[in-house]
């Protein structure tokens, strides 16, 4: 998903196109075991939804911050 992440966002330079992992979050299918509410996950993906038009692209994000191996 992140070389396809990549990918896409060469291909449509107009768009802002990354991919998110929101973190441990608790829901149904992990028996409400995670770390962080709904909400709360929900937080990074949105943010990124709303990133301007000159925002990163290509990028996989972990929870706020570019994972270590993009860079």
């Amino acid at each position: 998903m992140n070389a396809y992440t990549r990918i896409l966002a060469k291909k449509y330079p107009t768009f802002r196109i990354n991919c998110v992992c929101p973190g441990y979050v608790k829901t149904d299918i992990n028996d409400n075991s995670g770390i962080f509410s709904i909400e709360e996950g929900a937080e990074h993906p949105v943010r990124l939804a709303l990133l301007p038009d000159d925002g990163p692209t290509g990028v996989f994000f972990v929870l706020k911050e570019v994972a270590s191996f993009v860079e």
